[in-house]
C-alpha cells in the first residue's frame, strides 16, 4: 500500500524545502509500492482469457489442492464437488484457485449445461423426479440420466439463470470467474421441426451473459462447439472464448484423424471469430500420446490453445507433451 502524500505547508518555509518534501514523499510512495505489491492492476479475466497457454477441464474426482498446486493458467470444473455429499465449490475455494503457485492470476471457470439437463444432479428438483415437466426431452442413449430439454421454456431458463437460487446465481455466490457453456449446439436437436431454435439459443447464451455481468462485468462466457452460431454478431459480442471439442481428431472413432472436409467445415466459421479477436480453444481427447505433439503443433499453427484431456475429464489437466 502507497504511503499518502503529507499536504505540503508553504508557511513558515522556504519553496525548495516545500519542494523536498514533496519529492521525499512522492518516492517513499513508490518504494512502498515496490514493497509491497502496489503495482499495475492485474488484467481483467476477460481480456487475461487471450493469454491462456495451458488450461483445461476436470468434472471428476477433483482435488482442489492439486489445481491450487498446478501451473495451470485456466481451470475449468463442475461447482458441485460431490453432488450426493452436498460438498460444492467454495467462494473460499475459488479465491485460493485463482492464486497460481507463482502468486500470478488464475482463471477459475464453472462449467454449466445449457442445452441438455442431467436429472441426477443436484439442481434438478426433488418433485421432477417423479414426473418430469413436458419441456423434458428424450434421454441421451451416450449419457445416463442427461434428456433434452426445450431450453426456450421459462421453466429451464428459471433454473439454469433467471431465478436468485438458479445454477448461475450458485456460480456467481462462490465467486467464480466465469463460465463454459455446453450443450449450446442443441439447438441442431430441435430442427427443422422449429424455426426458431437457432435464435432462441442464441437469446439464451446472449441473455444469460447480461444477467451474469450485471452482478459482475468481467464474468467470462466460454461457449463449447455450435460453430453455425457463430456467424451471428450477437452472439460473438456475448463471448470471450469459444472451445471447440475434435477438431483434428476423433470424429471417426477414438485417435482417429479427422477428414481435411470436417476440419475446414469448423475452420470456416472459426477464423472468423479469431479474427474478431475472441480467444480459440481446442480440447482433444486421445489416448495415444504419440500423436499428441503432431496434433499440438498443427492447433497451434491454426491459432489454437490446445488442451488434451481423457472423455471422463476425471484427472488434473497437465501440459501436454511436448513437440
Amino acid at each position: 500500500m502507497a504511503v499518502p502524500k503529507q499536504p505540503i505547508m508553504t508557511t513558515g518555509r522556504s519553496f525548495d524545502a516545500t519542494r523536498r518534501s514533496f519529492i521525499f514523499a512522492s518516492l517513499l510512495s513508490a518504494l512502498s509500492a515496490c514493497f509491497f505489491g502496489e503495482a499495475k492492476a492485474s488484467p481483467s479475466a476477460r481480456s487475461a482469457v487471450r493469454h491462456v497457454k495451458l488450461w483445461g477441464c476436470q468434472y471428476q474426482n477433483v482435488d482442489l489442492d492439486e489445481v491450487a498446486a498446478s501451473d495451470l493458467d485456466m481451470i475449468v470444473v463442475d461447482p458441485s464437488l460431490n453432488d450426493s455429499a452436498g460438498i460444492f465449490v467454495t467462494r473460499e475455494d475459488c479465491e485460493r484457485l485463482k492464486k497460481k503457485p507463482d502468486g500470478s492470476r488464475r482463471i477459475v471457470l464453472a462449467y454449466l449445461c445449457v442445452g441438455e439437463a442431467d436429472i441426477k444432479r443436484w439442481y434438478w428438483p426433488e418433485a421432477w423426479m417423479t414426473e418430469a415437466p413436458s419441456w423434458v426431452g428424450a434421454e441421451n442413449p451416450n449419457w445416463n440420466g442427461a434428456h433434452a430439454v426445450q431450453y426456450w421454456h421459462p421453466e429451464w431458463q428459471s433454473l439454469v439463470y433467471k431465478a436468485r437460487d438458479s445454477i448461475l446465481a450458485t456460480i456467481l455466490d462462490a465467486g467464480f470467474d466465469g463460465v463454459v457453456l455446453d450443450r449450446v449446439d442443441a439447438y441442431t436437436d430441435w430442427e427443422p421441426g422449429r424455426d426458431r431454435a437457432r435464435n432462441e439459443m442464441i437469446d439464451l447464451v446472449v441473455s444469460l451473459a447480461t444477467t451474469a455481468r450485471k452482478r459482475n462485468p468481467d464474468f467470462v462466457v466460454i461457449a463449447q462447439n455450435a460453430e453455425p452460431l457463430l456467424t451471428s454478431m450477437t452472439f460473438v459480442a456475448a463471448l470471450d472464448g469459444h472451445n471447440k471439442e475434435s477438431l483434428l481428431t476423433g470424429l471417426k472413432g477414438p485417435d482417429s484423424i479427422n477428414t481435411t472436409e470436417d476440419v475446414d467445415w469448423s475452420l470456416n466459421y472459426l477464423r472468423g471469430l479469431q479474427n474478431a479477436g475472441v480467444a480459440t480453444l481446442a480440447t482433444e481427447y486421445i489416448s495415444d500420446t504419440s500423436l499428441i505433439p503432431a496434433v499440438k503443433t498443427r492447433l497451434l499453427e491454426l491459432g489454437f490453445v490446445p488442451f488434451f484431456g481423457v472423455r471422463a475429464l476425471d484427472i488434473l489437466p497437465r501440459s501436454p507433451v511436448e513437440g
